[in-house]
Parts: structure tokens; sequence; C-alpha cells
């Protein structure tokens, strides 16, 4: 026998009927949020610290002036230290949970920035930025499941968007710390902003006990009183018996459960269906994608990219580090904010399409520059350099791990965003280890691969990603997994939610007192 659910009455249980901003119980869970968020600022802070060492004097005297091979490791063992922690994190995700796994990040992040900024040779300098990989790396894969996981279904989108956009404010510090210590003439002006990359993970570690745990999670561990006191809490203002808290509660309860009954095994999840695998193959395209779209590199040799265009001057290259760091995280944070409104596969379109067009650009400005030694085409890659990431901006950095969180149903979300983590870095790497090598080889005619990605990025994007917008995590799955899972979890959840109401009724006729009238 089918059991069918009205069409309308899933979406009554979730309209809201006031703004978030106007409900204390979100108010103060998206303000907790924020604790999560520093996770994206400390590998922002990472980049445009970076940049602006390698055009300090002392920091190139002290490493006896390291370029090609040398210079791409000191940038690269960062992204090795995030591989590294990749086997570790969804699992430690899901064992310990994703607070404590956020905490755990942090304290090595914290020795990573200790070890970095009291380097006294290279190869504590590379340890020290082995282990800010590592703690990154598990707060990579924590922090995002934990926002997802906590946002209510009306603000998800928005919400785990503005995370990543969090990459540009630590981005920002950064490049304005080491402008200033450009003056500092001591080796402190590199110690400095190297010491100050602990700041984000010095901010989770002290605040970290405000933040609630996973609903999902505690779900998943049987603690369900805990997860429908955090989920009334924050989304109905402490009322357990609201509908929606009710209705949302046992869609998670069915979901993880039908998860559990179809599971293969924790990896073998991820191949097991059509559907998971094409799960797999977008979360990998959104890695590569999100690091082979040109951006890297500014993001970690704009010293070198500016020099090869006859830009030498390292006050104006470590202002305008700062400069790309505030519009950056301007455009980004306005552009998170349309992910609900405007939908996230006409972003990822025109984005990837703007990008083709700007990068062939940048590569012709680059090579009549160098040909004719002429400066105006110099001044010309500055000001192609912010249209591309414009067009980067557009959904790149707000969707690249909101969008495949989205699409990852609870069973696999953490194993599937470890393989998103792993593409992401392995092309991180590549990036920061070759593009030194490449364009000390080849020049500006190495910027022909990444024209290369980007179309292949393109067409990628046309014929592979899909809308996600408007739908929770659970009916996501529509799309990957067909419609009739999706409708037997609703009926369920909705035969639970109502099973709770009786509950519930039952509980206050068995608690309130009846009093009985007689007459005298």
């Amino acid at each position: 026998m089918e059991s069918q659910a009205s069409p309308i009455e899933v979406p009554q249980l979730r309209k809201q009927q006031k703004w978030w901003f106007q409900d204390s119980g979100l108010r103060r869970l998206y303000l907790l949020i924020f604790i999560a968020v520093l996770s994206s600022a400390t590998n922002g802070y990472d980049g445009s610290m970076m940049n602006g060492l390698q055009a300090l004097t002392y920091w190139k005297t002290y490493f006896n002036n390291p370029g090609g091979s040398k210079q791409g490791l000191l940038n690269a063992i960062q992204s090795v230290g995030s591989v590294c922690s990749l086997p570790l994190a969804p699992n430690l995700a899901d064992w310990i949970g994703r607070q404590r796994s956020i905490l755990i990040g942090s304290l090595i992040v914290a020795l990573g920035a200790g070890l970095q900024s009291g380097a006294r040779d290279t190869g504590m300098f590379i340890a020290g930025r082995f282990f800010i990989g590592l703690g990154s790396g598990i707060n990579g894969i924590a922090s995002p499941l934990l926002i997802t996981e906590l946002a209510h279904p009306a603000q998800r989108g928005k919400i785990t968007a503005v995370y990543n956009t969090f990459y540009y404010f630590g981005s920002t510090i950064a490049a304005w710390t080491t402008f200033g210590t450009l003056q500092i003439k001591s080796n402190w002006s590199w110690r400095l902003p190297s010491l100050l990359q602990v700041a984000p993970s010095a901010c989770q570690i002290c605040l970290l006990w405000l933040l609630p745990e996973s609903p999902r999670w505690l779900i998943s561990k049987d603690r369900q009183d805990e997860a429908l006191t955090i989920m009334a809490r924050y989304h109905a203002n402490g009322d357990e018996r609201d509908e929606v808290i009710m209705f949302e509660f046992s869609e998670i309860k069915e979901a993880i459960k039908d998860e559990k009954i179809n599971s293969k095994g924790r990896y073998l999840d991820l191949i097991n269906t059509p559907g998971n695998r094409r799960r797999l193959f977008i979360c990998v395209c959104c890695g590569l994608f999100s690091q082979l779209s040109g951006t890297g590199l500014t993001g970690y040799y704009l010293s070198k990219i500016l020099n090869d265009v006859g830009i030498t001057d390292p006050q104006f290259q470590n202002k305008l580090n700062g400069i790309i760091g505030i519009t950056n995280w301007i455009e980004a944070s306005i552009f998170a904010l349309l992910v609900d409104r405007v939908g996230r596969r006409p972003l990822f379109l025109v984005s990837s399409s703007g990008m083709c067009c700007t990068f062939a650009t940048w590569i012709a400005l680059t090579a009549i520059q160098q040909r004719t030694g002429n400066p105006g085409p110099g001044k010309g890659v500055i000001v192609i350099i912010f249209f591309h990431n414009f067009f980067y901006n557009l959904c790149w950095t707000s969707l690249n791990v909101a969008y495949p969180v989205e699409i990852l149903p609870y069973r696999i979300r953490a194993n599937g965003l470890m393989v998103q983590s792993l593409a992401t870095n392995l092309a991180l790497f590549f990036g920061q280890y070759v593009n030194p090598i490449g364009i000390d080889a080849a020049g500006w005619k190495f910027y022909f691969l990444y024209e290369g990605f980007l179309v292949i990025q393109l067409v990628t994007v046309v014929f592979f990603f899909i809308e996600t917008r408007g739908a929770t995590l659970e009916e996501i799955s529509k799309t990957f997994d067909g419609a009739d899972a999706v409708e037997e979890v609703k009926v369920r959840a909705l035969v639970g939610e109502k099973d709770q109401i009786f509950e519930n009724v039952e509980d206050v006729n068995q608690t309130t007192p009846v009093t009985v009238k007689t007459d005298n």
C-alpha cells in the first residue's frame, strides 16, 4: 500500500512568519555559528600572509631568497598537512562530534603558528606550516558540517555560503598586517604576521564551549532528547511541540534510519548507488575547480605576477594585496546572500563563463607587456585581476563547500566532504608548488593551462550541476535518488510527527490535574 503526503502540508510546516533577525532563537544561533565560521578565516589568512611575506626583504634574506621549487614547497607544505588530515577528519567528526573536532583542529593550528613564527631555519618554518595545514584541514571538514546541520532550513543556503566568504576576512587581515609590518626593520616584520595566524583558532578555543553540537550527529548517536532540545531552543525558542520542529526532527530521524539500513560500508557508500556516484563526481569537481580557476596565481604569487609585468615596488604590491582582499570579501559576502534568491546553477554558469573570458584577456595583456615592455598592459593586468576575481566570487567562494554539503545525505556527508577537501588540497598543492616553476620556465604561456581548466569547468557545470534552491537537505536527494525515496521519508516523518503530537497530548493529560464539579 502506498502513502502520499499532501504537497501543501510539508511546505506549510516550514513557513516562517517573520524574518530571522526578528527571532531571538535564530539571532543567538547565528551569532554562535560565527565561532565555527572562523575556521575559514584561518585558511584565508595563510594565503595573503605568504603573499605578503614574499615581498618582505627580511623574510627573503632570512630564508636565503627562496625561488622555484623551494618557494613552491614553503607555500605548498600547508596543503600537504591538510591532505594528511583527511583520513582522520571525517571519522573524527562522526566519532567525537563536530564541536570537539573543531577544538582539536584549533589546538593543532595554534601549535603550528607557534613553530612558524619562532622558526630558526627553513625546516622549522616548514614544520609549522604543515601543522597549520593539518589543523585547518580537520576544521575544514567539521566546521561546515556543524554550520549546515545547525542552521534553520530557511536560511541554510545563505549561512553555509557565508562560511567560505570568511576566507577573505582572514585574507584581508593578513594582507594589511604584512603591509604594516613592512616598516619594521627586523625579523619581526615576518614573525609578527606569522604569529597572528593563531588569532582565529585562539578565539575558537576560548569560545567553542558556547556552540551547540549538531542535532543530526546527536540523533545518529541515539541522543534524541538532546537533539530535540537544541532544535527547539534555536529554531522555535524552546517550544518542543512546535509543528516545524516536530516535522524537522522526524524527517531527520527517518532519513538517518534509511541511510543506516542501506549502508554498505563507510567509504563504499560513496559509490554504491548511481546517485552517490554523481554526488561524488560533483564534490571532486567543486574541489578542483575552486583552485584551478586562475585565482591561485594571485592568491599565493601576486608578487611574482606583478614583477613579471614590470610592477616591482614591494609597498605597492602589499597595498594591492590588501585592496584585493577587501574587495573580494565584500563581493563574496554580497553574492553569498543571493544564493537562495538567484539559485546555485545560474551563479555557477555566469561565473564559469565570465572567468573564461577574463582569463583569456589576462593572458593577452601579459604577453603584450612582456614582448613590448610597455607598462600600459601591465596596469591592465591589475584591472583584469579584479574582474576575474569578481566572476570567481559570484559563487566559487561561497558554494565550493556549501554546494557539496547540500547534496550529500547525512550518512556520507563527512566522507563526501573529505573527498571534496582532498580534491581542493591536491589542486591547491599543484598551484602552490607548480606555479612558480611553470612561470619561471614558460612565462605567460604557462597560463594557457588554466584557461584549459576553465573551459573544462564551464562544460562540466552546464551538464552536471543541478539546482538545489528551496529544498531541505533530505529533499535534495530527490534529484539524485528518485522521488519515491524522498516521499517515503516525508510520509514517515509526518507519521512520526503525528505520533509525537499524540504522545504530547497523552503527557499533558497524565500530568494535568482534573477538577470535577459536583452539585451540592
